[in-house]
């Protein structure tokens, strides 16, 4: 059988670990909040060109290396997506996709470290 409840004030206490999982989700917002904000102040400094002369010292990293021949492959691509007309949807990763992972991560790693 069934007891009814009295009027009397009964708590029911939150699960174990449910304020640190609201802490965690907290922190997670606020880090991809964090992550969006930069994002969003580096898109205005290339929309400003602030960033033209960052990405032409990494393409120049890899003419100082052994991977010249890769700066020439993707000005290749540039060139023939330019006079051949590229799809709209071209992407830059599509574009990074000629040079060979080494030649790639020299590009984006000099962009990360010194667009900031």
């Amino acid at each position: 059988m069934l007891q009814a409840y009295s009027n009397e004030n009964i708590t029911n206490p939150e699960p174990v670990g449910y304020y640190d999982l609201i802490a965690h989700e907290e922190a997670l917002q606020r880090a991809s909040d964090l992550a969006e904000e930069e994002k969003q102040r580096k898109l205005e400094m290339l929309e400003d060109d602030e960033l033209i002369t960052t990405a032409s010292e990494a393409f120049g990293e890899l003419f100082s290396t052994n991977y010249s021949g890769a700066a020439d492959k993707i000005l290749n691509e540039i060139v023939k997506a330019i006079v051949l007309g590229c799809p709209k949807d071209m992407t830059v990763r599509q574009l990074l996709s000629h040079l060979s992972l080494e030649a790639e991560k020299i590009v984006t790693d000099y962009i990360l470290t010194h667009a900031n």
